[in-house]
């Protein structure tokens, strides 16, 4: 395919698809770790990382779908793209098939801690990858036996290493990802709060085996949670019911709903993702009736303005932003409801669910908060 087929912004900077970390030369698979040999030093920060999202970045049903799809759709340019991202091993290796284990390890231990410098205007590809027997990191003066260790800035102090693939532009200019974006603008980026302080926060834990050098007690979260996980959602939303008048056909209620610790919009992360705030009545029997819902997402358009729902619709063929209904870093947002009281009704209660389409086929929700508020002497 030629070189200016197609284009997108990666963390920031525009690069032509299929080029975009088309390195020259390919270099041996021996030159990534897999991350099972991390784990004969580092066993509780494997144990972590194996429970994320990025260890089955490359291998998740959903992403092998999207990949065949954006394949089709986009030809090898966006398959090589999206590889890119998701077994980014591959811009070194130059392992783009997937054929090799170390690659189908995702977003790896060692590749992570083998990236040097992240430089968002070079525009053939952001990262400094120097694979090999130096690992950079977060710590200083470290001693170690299998391998040299590197304080990094990058790894400490910097949202970069997460920017260089969380943020992302399509070929139409139009911001698929954009958590980045939002961040900056928002009140945690002007006093420094990273996104590793949310997403890796520092958890009892001990660096390597006990008894080898630079043990220690305390380590950073490698599950990196996101919100696919229930507890950083608990952690950053909330809901309250403000107020509930009740006549004998109706409940008037309000209902406030905030982002109180996310640092971007929420719901973050791809179009699929949205929050859903519902009232219903608890009936006489105990089951909710007459659900009313109101919904924070931001929707991906094509150029005929329909709403995409393809996950890789929405990097190949999305041509504008609709409706963007999400709550930004410290928004409170106040809805009504009037909901139709039955006889023998018990309470009204509202709901905060996350609800994630990613996959059309088996849709996810998860309950991030309720309250429930009886009726007046009942």
């Amino acid at each position: 395919m030629p070189q200016t087929a197609a284009r997108l912004w990666l963390g920031g900077v525009l690069v032509a698809l299929g080029t975009a970390f088309a390195l020259p030369g390919p270099a041996s698979a021996a030159a990534y770790a897999s991350a099972r040999t991390c784990a004969a030093c580092h066993q509780t920060l494997h144990t972590y990382w194996a429970e994320s999202a990025h260890a089955r970045s490359a291998t998740s049903a959903l992403f092998l779908e999207s990949l065949r799809a954006a394949g089709e759709g986009g030809g090898e340019a966006a398959r090589r793209s999206c590889v890119s991202c998701h077994a980014p091993t591959a811009i070194t290796t130059g392992d783009f098939d997937m054929q090799q284990a170390v690659t189908r390890e995702g977003v790896s231990c060692d590749f992570c801690h083998s990236v040097a410098d992240v430089d968002l205007e070079r525009k053939d590809q952001p990262f400094d990858l120097r694979p090999g027997n130096v690992k950079w990191g977060p710590l200083q003066y470290l001693q170690t036996a299998t391998h040299e260790s590197s304080y990094s800035a990058l790894h400490r102090t910097s949202v970069l290493l997460c920017v260089a693939c969380h943020e992302l532009t399509n070929p139409r200019g139009v911001a698929v990802l954009s958590n980045y974006g939002e961040w900056k603008q928002s009140p945690y980026a002007a006093r420094g709060t990273l996104c590793q302080e949310c997403h890796m926060p520092l958890v009892p834990g001990d660096t390597v085996l006990e008894g080898m050098p630079s043990s220690r007690r305390v380590i950073n979260l490698h599950r990196m949670e996101g919100g696919s996980a229930t507890s950083p959602l608990k952690r950053g939303l909330e809901l309250k019911i403000d107020s509930l008048a009740v006549t004998s056909v109706s409940a008037d209620v309000q209902v406030a709903v905030a982002n109180t610790g996310v640092g971007h919009a929420a719901p973050g992360g791809l179009p699929s993702k949205a929050l859903v705030l519902s009232v219903a009545l608890e009936n006489a029997s105990g089951q909710l009736a007459y659900r009313q819902e109101k919904v924070y997402r931001r929707e991906l358009r094509d150029e005929q303005g329909k709403t995409l729902v393809a996950v890789s619709d929405m990097f190949l063929k999305a041509a504008s932003v609709g409706e963007d209904t999400r709550l930004m870093p410290k928004e409170v947002r106040r809805e009504r409801f009037t909901i139709p009281v039955a006889e023998g009704a018990r309470a009204i209660v509202a709901r905060l669910e996350y609800r994630d389409a990613s996959d059309p086929k088996t849709p996810r929700t998860t309950l991030v908060s309720e309250e429930r508020r009886p009726f007046p002497g009942r």
